[in-house]
């Protein structure tokens, strides 16, 4: 989506259009009836963007989630800016008082205008007046003494727009996290059965990591919306791992998510901004340090994952983000295939999947290349049992893996980030 500057003459265009599709689904309309409309109030002549679209979205959910009977839907998504009108069997005075709970549920919920039309046409007034976006006073008296230029009201609300991106996707990674965590059965992983080959970690301590990395995800997202590069993204990394090491006394839980998923995140932010494909955003920033971060496991071998590299020659995360991260974007077509077919457990059969086929570097380190064999092989064969048979045989090869000390974290990070990128086609892809 390119934004473009819209001139007076469009917007006063999509205004009559507006009237007269208001007036056509309220002719005749009985008492009863009312009608919604839903649009976003964005300060100069760029009115549709990614962020903005982003931000309508979340508003129609919110307004669906009210439940008021719907007669009739008109959306719009035009670079005059994207609408909604909506006619309802329902009282307008309360669909009004339901709509402003909505504008002021977050500071971002303040670029939404929601008005309300009862059956004559008639727009209801708010009870509270509406706020000014830059010192937060009445925004009619603002509006009407000009008491701030141009350039602020679009600073203020670009800065809203910024934290609502941010906070959004970094509660969805937040999320991700616990999705791919509940995910049961697991083989040899931590999940709702048991801890897996696990003994120093288990579901509170996850939950406990994933909760400290928020602040970080919410930072990644904004490094991307500025276009920020790698360096101040490594060092917000940094940081994430303190106060992971913090949470967990110094349980590593979730390291390769925050070079990963961090990606990722800032991917998504630069996408919002600048256009383009999030993982392809996320891929060359991976790719600008790959070789010095290769280089260093080699010479250090100071991780797991750098020994692993030294000995094998697997990349692990470091070469899935540089390629594209391809099995995570695997394991969420398998994800999304599962779920359309109406599987009650698609992340349990999409997990099966990526571990048939992932150079995992967990079970290299932990049972060499005949754990990987192994692990990949047995996969295989419980990927090609009907699918009501799966579920079964996975619980028996969790048994196996703890008796052997086997664990797919490899292959639990590609579910984790597999959630994330499902999440992201939702929020970009959803019908209007």
């Amino acid at each position: 989506m390119k934004p473009f500057s819209v001139t007076l003459e469009q917007m006063l265009d999509a205004r009559e259009r507006r009237a007269r599709a208001q007036a056509e689904l309220l002719r005749e309309a009985p008492p009863s009836r009312c009608l919604v409309s839903l649009s976003l109030n964005i300060a100069g002549d760029v009115k549709r963007t990614p962020k903005t679209r982003l931000l309508f979205l979340q508003g129609l959910k919110a307004f669906d989630a009210l439940g008021f009977p719907e007669i009739a839907r008109r959306v719009t998504d035009e670079v005059t800016g994207t609408e909604a009108l909506i006619l309802l069997e329902a009282p307008a005075d309360a669909v009004k008082a339901a709509t402003e709970r909505i504008e002021e549920a977050s500071a971002a919920a303040r670029l939404y205008d929601f008005d309300v039309l009862d059956h004559t046409g008639e727009k209801l007034s708010r009870k509270e007046p509406r706020r000014c976006l830059v010192c937060g006073g009445p925004v009619s008296v603002c509006a009407r003494s000009r008491a701030h230029g141009l350039d602020a009201v679009k600073a203020a609300t670009d800065a809203l727009l910024d934290a609502f991106c941010s906070d959004t996707l970094a509660y969805t990674a937040h999320f991700a996290l616990e999705r791919e965590l509940f995910t049961t059965p697991k083989p040899g992983l931590v999940d709702r059965n048991n801890n897996g080959a696990h003994t120093d970690m288990d579901v509170p301590l996850f939950r406990r990591s994933a909760a400290s990395l928020v602040p970080y995800f919410q930072s990644a997202v904004r490094l991307g919306l500025a276009g920020a590069g790698m360096a101040p993204l490594k060092e917000a990394g940094l940081e994430a791992e303190r106060a992971m090491f913090s949470a967990t006394n110094g349980v590593n839980t979730h390291k390769g998510m925050i070079y990963s998923m961090g990606l990722l995140l800032y991917g998504m932010g630069e996408s919002l901004s600048f256009g383009g494909d999030a993982i392809e955003h996320a891929a060359q920033l991976a790719r600008t340090d790959a070789e010095a971060r290769l280089a260093h496991a080699m010479e250090c071998r100071d991780t797991n994952g750098g020994a692993v590299y030294a000995a094998t020659g697997a990349t692990g995360a470091v070469g899935e983000a540089a390629k594209g991260f391809p099995h995570a974007v695997f394991c969420q077509d398998r994800l999304a295939r599962y779920r359309s077919a109406g599987e009650q457990n698609p992340g349990v059969l999409a997990l099966c999947d990526t571990m048939a086929i992932l150079e995992d570097t967990n079970l290299l380190h932990r049972g060499g290349a005949d754990g990987l064999a192994f692990v990949q092989s047995e996969a295989k064969r419980i990927a090609s049992l009907p699918e009501n048979e799966r579920e079964g045989a996975l619980l028996a090869l969790d048994a196996e893996l703890i008796r052997r000390n086997l664990s797919p974290g490899g292959s639990a990070d590609m579910l984790a980030l597999a959630y994330l990128i499902d999440a992201w086609r939702s929020l970009r892809e959803a019908e209007l």
